[in-house]
């Protein structure tokens, strides 16, 4: 849904403050706001003499969709298209940005600036069931509790939590400071059918309030100037979202709190093993995961203000001086300032209780590491007990073996030579277990020379299968000299003969 402010400031007074407004449309669809944008904004010919320009203008949407993203590119004008498309997808992209572009005059389009700030943050809510962002953009995921002995589960009548990703992203773009456009971006698909934030709640004709403002301030009288209304709509803003953050990082550090309590106490249902089972690894990893993902988030929205106050900041300053403007302005910046302030604090109470979370967390590794060493101490004495039994039993049970094999034995043994074999295998069983380390050294050296000797032996055969070769190609070479000997031989005797 969408709503539009279309009003100019020509016949402003002292008494009539509000200026020249269009009739009001009241909430819009799609389809409707691009009607509404068809229009011509501004006066041109044969536009009848009672036409009103929209040189003030303000658009405010709630959940942008994809149908209303394309009402927006397809009527906006050339000076506003770059700086609406960036607008447009830093809203999509969950970023945090607060800054000014300002483009100069081209051949192409006149000069133009652009004030814009984009505020995410995560909202925890109690409801009876989760809310899916039906644009697939935003993510919303269950609450997961760490667990306790003294927390009773849910029953039946407590609502569960969520926590939903949300952004404010507002935008005053124009190309002085008489002809301008605000855009407000609002993610609200999380509070349900009735909330002071949709399109509804700012179309009353009796009271109507400034949207961009988060319903703050009055619509009328409006604020003409375009830096001015960008400061207050960005101070409600940043104070709508230090109270959406305050929720959550409340109901998150309330829960881990007691649980850190309760750790110095063993008092968190966790065993002394230091196993966790899976409900409880969950919790730990769910936990962790939101900590870092709000102290990340929070880190980036006071970076992006600290940035904007060292430097951008100045195109709110007289030319060549360091004083604002307006002084009334300042009162905006020292609530912006507060409310920053205030998100530091969330943040180093986040980074404090990651550090806390963290360390409990290595503690409870550390002790479930000691607890499977003491366990492999324990199963250690245990096999060492076996072994020391099996030694005391093995002799007797061999003996008996050996002494009932009649067949085999003489048949006038007597009970004495059982003892006698008992002995001996007890001094043999006993010498075999107190000299098995020099046992295994010596095995270990028979098998490194039996090695040894099976790779000598494969190299002298190898070599020997190559000297083969050679050899008898020694032969055949000593015989083909030979041959060549004795056909010179004949041919000498042949030739003497014929001679002769």
């Amino acid at each position: 849904m969408a709503l539009i402010d279309d009003r100019n400031n020509e016949n402003v007074t002292r008494v009539h403050l509000n200026g020249r407004c269009r009739p009001f449309q009241g909430p819009l669809s799609a389809h409707g706001l691009f009607t509404e944008l068809s229009r011509n904004r501004l006066s041109r010919p044969p536009d009848p003499p009672d036409f009103i320009a929209a040189e003030r203008r303000l658009i405010y949407i709630t959940d942008l969709d994809c149908y209303c993203a394309l009402a927006l590119a397809a009527t906006s004008s050339v000076t506003q298209a770059a700086f609406l498309r960036d607008f447009i997808y830093k809203y999509l992209a969950f970023r945090s940005f607060l800054g000014v572009e300002i483009w100069p005059s081209s051949p192409v389009h006149l000069s133009s600036f652009a004030l814009e700030f984009h505020l995410p943050y995560y909202a925890w809510r109690k409801m009876r069931s989760i809310i899916d962002d039906r644009r697939q953009l935003r993510i919303a995921e269950e609450v997961i509790y760490l667990q306790m002995h003294d927390r009773t589960p849910l029953s039946a009548k407590d609502l569960p939590e969520f926590i939903y990703e949300s952004q404010l992203s507002v935008m005053v773009s124009g190309i002085d400071d008489w002809v301008w456009a605000g855009y407000c971006f609002v993610d609200v698909y999380f509070k349900g059918e009735r909330h002071c934030e949709q399109v509804e709640h700012y179309s009353n004709p009796l009271f109507k309030t400034d949207p961009h403002s988060c319903g703050r301030y009055p619509a009328d009288p409006p604020i003409w100037s375009p830096r001015e209304y960008f400061l207050r709509a960005l101070s409600a803003r940043m104070h709508q979202v230090r109270q959406e953050w305050d929720n959550s990082v409340s109901r998150l550090i309330q829960q881990i709190e007691p649980y850190i309590y309760s750790f110095s106490r063993e008092d968190t249902g966790i065993p002394k093993t230091g196993e966790l089972n899976i409900t409880q690894q969950k919790g730990f990893k769910w936990t962790v995961r939101k900590l870092r993902q709000f102290t990340e988030l929070l880190s980036k929205t006071i970076t992006a203000w600290e940035t904007f106050k060292d430097g951008e900041i100045r195109y709110f300053y007289v030319p060549h001086t360091n004083e604002l403007a307006e002084n009334s302005w300042g009162t905006y910046l020292a609530a912006i300032d507060k409310d920053v302030t205030e998100l530091r604090d969330f943040r180093s109470s986040l980074q404090y209780q990651t550090a806390l979370f963290e360390n409990m967390t290595n503690s409870l590794v550390t002790h479930a590491q000691h607890a499977e060493t003491i366990i492999t101490r324990e199963q250690s004495k245990f096999i060492q007990a076996l072994t020391v039994i099996t030694i005391f039993y093995l002799p007797p049970t061999l003996a008996c073996t050996i002494f009932s094999m009649q067949s085999v034995l003489p048949s006038n043994i007597s009970i004495k030579y059982w003892a006698y074999t008992l002995v001996g295998l007890f001094l043999a069983t006993t010498m075999l277990v107190i000299n098995l380390p020099h046992i295994t050294t010596l095995i270990q050296f028979l098998r490194g020379w039996q090695d040894w000797y099976w790779g000598w032996l494969w190299n002298f055969v190898r070599n020997k299968g190559r000297q083969a070769p050679e050899e008898e190609g020694d032969y055949e070479s000593e015989d083909e000299e030979f041959e060549m000997e004795q056909q010179d031989a004949n041919a000498r005797d042949q030739s003497v003969g014929e001679r002769v």
